[in-house]
């Protein structure tokens, strides 16, 4: 939820902050709850920032001062001028992206709160990385691991597809509500 006047989110690549799982990639789908516009603080993705190389996480994620300090050093880095795209959508639209695509969002300079929601999707093959559940978001994760073993428990990692057609037991009852 970003009200009127709320602060920018810096940018950044979900990747970076996931070596708690693998393989460590994933895809992030985000669901605009309202129409969004540029100036009302909707996401920013970087087009074909994927393909630069990989980087850990740096500084200030909630309200830095240059919310795209980060992702210009990286741009200059590979020395390219970064093509920020505003995701500009009706509400219920969205866009998915890779997770080592550079993202953010600027200043709400708009009247509107711009609501929205993020779905990460990670391979069906994902699994814990022994000795790495205290790293950041780790940490939040390692809630959910099974003592004894690092596969992902289903009931709160559901397999959507996987290769062989197999999704999660109960997942398409459970959709049907």
């Amino acid at each position: 939820w970003k009200p009127p006047g709320a602060r920018p989110l810096g940018f950044h690549r979900d990747d970076a902050y996931l070596t708690w799982f693998t393989p460590q990639e994933l895809i992030s789908l985000w669901i605009a709850l309202d129409d969004t516009s540029a100036d009302g603080g909707s996401m920013e993705v970087v087009r074909g920032s994927h393909r630069w190389a990989h980087t850990t996480p740096e500084g200030e994620f909630h309200g830095p001062e240059n919310y795209r300090k980060y992702m210009d050093a990286s741009a200059a880095a590979e020395g390219v001028e970064p093509d920020v795209m505003p995701v500009v959508v009706k509400q219920g639209g969205g866009s998915i992206h890779h997770g080592w695509a550079w993202h953010g969002s600027d200043v709400n300079r708009s009247d509107r709160s711009r609501r929205s929601l993020v779905l990460h999707a990670m391979s069906s093959e994902a699994q814990y990385v022994p000795g790495h559940l205290g790293d950041y978001t780790g940490s939040i994760y390692s809630r959910y691991k099974r003592l004894g073993d690092n596969e992902m428990d289903e009931n709160y990692f559901p397999i959507l597809w996987s290769r062989d057609g197999r999704r999660t037991p109960g997942l398409d009852e459970y959709c049907r509500g």
